[in-house]
């Protein structure tokens, strides 16, 4: 190999470094950080729509209401998919993150 090949390929490997740095990051700890909080807050909601707390309610469209016993298996599916957003996420950032460590 000569000096210019080894120099693209490093070349490369930093503008791919650079790429996921600016724009991977960012992405993935925002939506990892808002898939956690967002699969939390989502629990809460299911009990306290269970609850009859005024406000919170599974709405369909304008004017028609879901039943309320319906919030804890529609909260709690909503909220376990949002944590494997929250895992899977993770995963791929931890990825990021030993890619650019390398």
């Amino acid at each position: 190999m000569n000096n210019t090949t080894v120099f693209r390929k490093n070349a490369a490997s930093l503008a791919g470094k650079i790429v996921v740095i600016l724009f991977m990051l960012p992405i993935l700890g925002v939506w990892t950080a808002g898939s956690a909080v967002c699969s939390i807050i989502a629990v809460i909601a299911a009990v306290l729509g269970l609850l009859g707390w005024k406000g919170i309610s599974l709405t369909l469209y304008p004017g028609y209401d879901l039943p309320q016993i319906l919030s804890i298996p529609l909260g709690l599916g909503l909220a376990l998919l949002l944590y494997a957003s929250f895992v899977y996420t993770r995963r791929f950032l931890r990825r990021c993150l030993h890619y650019i460590k390398s």
